[in-house]
C-alpha cells in the first residue's frame, strides 16, 4: 500500500517542479524580451542623437570652411572627410567595447565552471582563465589607445574651428573698417574732384585776370598786380595741400590691403592644417 501512495507523493512533486520550472522560465523570456526591447530602444534614441550630433557638427564645420575653401561644396567634402575618420574610429572603439563584453562574460562563466569544480588553481582551465585576462586586457589596452586618438582628434578639430572662428571675426572687422576707409576715400576723391572742377574754373578765372591784368597794365602800370599774384599763391597752396592729402590717404588705402592679404594667407594656413 506504501508503494503506490508512495509513488503518486512522487508524481505529484514531479508535476509541481515541471510547472516551476515553466513558470521560471516563462519569466526568464518576458525578462529577455523586456531587456532586449529597452535595448532597441535605447540603440535607437543614440543613433538619433548621434546623427544629430553629427549633423549639427558638419553644418558648423561646413559654415567656418565655406569661404575659406571656396566654396560650400569644397567644404561639404572636407567635413565628410573628417567625419567618415570620425566613424571609423568609433566603430573599432565599438568592436572592441563589444568584443571586451564577450570576453567578460567568457571569463565569469568560466570563473563559475571552475568554482563549481574546485579547479580554480590548476588545470587546463586555470590556464584558459588567464589566457582570456590577457586576451582582455588587449583589448582594453586597444580602446584606451582608440579613446586618445578620437580625443586628439576632437580636440585639432575643435582647436581649428575656433582659430578659424579667430581669424573671421577678425576680418570682418578688418573688412568692416576698410570698408569704411572706402567710403571715407571716396568721399574725399569727390570732395577734390570739385576742388579740381574749382581749381579748374579758379585757373581759367586767373588766366582771364592776368590777360586783362596785362591789358590794365599796358595801359596802367602795375597798378593792381600784388592782389593778384596773392590770390594765385593762396590758390596754388590749396591745391598742394588737397594732392597731399590724396596721396597720404592712398598709401593708408594700399596699408589696409596688405593687412587684409597677411590675414587671408593665415587663414589658408589654418585650412591647410586643419585638412592635413
Amino acid at each position: 500500500a506504501d508503494g503506490p501512495q508512495l509513488y503518486g507523493q512522487r508524481l505529484r512533486l514531479l508535476r509541481e517542479l515541471r510547472e516551476q520550472r515553466e513558470r521560471a522560465a516563462a519569466a526568464c523570456r518576458e525578462q529577455v524580451e523586456a531587456r532586449r526591447r529597452s535595448g532597441e530602444e535605447r540603440q535607437a534614441r543614440a543613433q538619433a542623437e548621434w546623427a544629430a550630433f553629427q549633423a549639427r557638427k558638419k553644418a558648423v564645420a561646413v559654415f567656418s570652411l565655406g569661404r575659406r575653401l571656396g566654396g560650400r561644396e569644397a567644404a561639404v567634402k572636407a567635413a565628410d572627410r573628417a567625419q567618415a575618420r570620425e566613424w571609423d574610429k568609433e566603430q573599432q572603439v565599438r568592436e572592441a567595447r563589444v568584443e571586451n563584453i564577450k570576453l567578460k562574460h567568457e571569463i565569469q562563466n568560466l570563473e563559475t565552471i571552475l568554482k563549481a569544480q574546485g579547479e580554480l588553481a590548476v588545470g587546463q582551465h586555470f590556464m584558459d582563465f588567464e589566457h582570456m585576462k590577457k586576451e582582455n586586457q588587449k583589448h582594453n589596452e586597444k580602446i584606451d589607445n582608440l579613446s586618445d586618438e578620437i580625443l586628439k582628434l576632437k580636440k585639432k578639430v575643435s582647436n581649428t574651428v575656433c582659430v578659424l572662428s579667430q581669424f573671421r571675426k577678425k576680418l570682418q572687422f578688418v573688412e568692416a573698417e576698410n570698408q569704411g576707409r572706402r567710403a571715407e576715400l571716396m568721399d574725399i576723391k569727390t570732395a577734390l574732384s570739385q576742388k579740381r572742377d574749382i581749381l579748374t574754373k579758379t585757373k581759367q578765372a586767373r588766366d582771364r585776370l592776368r590777360r586783362n591784368n596785362l591789358k590794365l597794365q599796358q595801359k596802367r602800370g602795375l597798378l593792381g598786380n600784388e592782389i593778384l599774384l596773392r590770390d594765385f599763391e593762396e590758390t596754388v597752396d590749396a591745391v598742394e595741400l588737397l594732392s597731399q592729402r590724396l596721396e597720404t590717404l592712398k598709401r593708408h588705402h594700399a596699408s589696409l590691403i596688405l593687412t587684409c592679404r597677411g590675414i587671408q594667407k593665415k587663414i589658408k594656413e589654418a585650412n591647410s592644417l586643419f585638412l592635413a
